[in-house]
């Protein structure tokens, strides 16, 4: 559902391709939205049906011609109405945090190798986004001007960056933790995961969870 709108978010400032459209969405919006083409084209020509957008047909010398979709007033209501309706609070769907959730029924070796290779993922998407905001402050300070659009689009990069780097600190103190407590995974006679008492672990436990109980403790203080 939320396709549509941020195409109609996107023509709310300049009329564009389905091919332009993509390009935003694989670049600025990768941070919050993923979609494809195979997406984009039928929500186009939905949101044309409905009158929300309309299509030109630019000729193109040697190329094919060029479709380029304009937003309508209609289609200027609509996003409003979408932008001051209430906020869902986002349901949650992270495929490897699904998978950490059931590591126990692998080997503990293959648990820090996925971590580690989850968390070089999530470095380079931080490499990548560092790069986006140097390039888009260069590009601000160079044209020298700011709009709405590009101070809030900006916050929105803040926060996809932050979240990024609060991941890869997951992943490197969960690797600290699975390293500490490998013996929870060697298999014993029936090959069973031993059951140790919690006090062997403890202070390792406590110490994964000492930001939360903190902030927990401040708060009842």
């Amino acid at each position: 559902m939320s396709l549509r709108f941020g195409i109609l978010g996107l023509l709310s400032e300049w009329e564009a391709s389905g091919y332009d459209i993509k390009k935003e969405f694989d670049d600025l919006m990768s941070i919050f939205w993923h979609s494809h083409l195979s997406q984009i084209y039928p929500e186009l020509n939905k949101l044309e049906k409905e009158n929300l957008i309309r299509s030109k047909l630019i000729p193109q010398e040697g190329k094919p011609d060029k479709i380029i979709y304009t937003i309508t007033e209609s289609g200027k209501k609509e996003l409003i109405k979408w932008l001051l309706a209430p906020t869902e609070t986002p349901k949650l769907k992270d495929v490897f945090l699904m998978q950490t959730f059931f590591m126990d029924n692998i080997s503990v070796e293959e648990v820090l190798f996925k971590l580690n290779a989850y968390k070089k993922e999530r470095t380079q998407r931080v490499v990548k986004m560092k790069q986006i905001m140097s390039e888009r402050l260069k590009s601000i300070k160079e044209r020298d001007v700011m709009k709405a659009r590009i101070l809030m689009s900006s916050v929105v990069l803040k926060r996809g960056y932050e979240q990024e780097l609060q991941y890869i600190k997951w992943c490197e103190d969960t690797i600290q933790l699975v390293e500490s407590c490998k013996f929870l995974w060697e298999k014993s006679e029936g090959n069973r995961a031993p059951i140790v008492p919690f006090s062997a672990v403890e202070e390792l436990f406590m110490n994964y969870f000492s930001d939360i109980l903190e902030e927990e403790e401040k708060e009842i203080n």
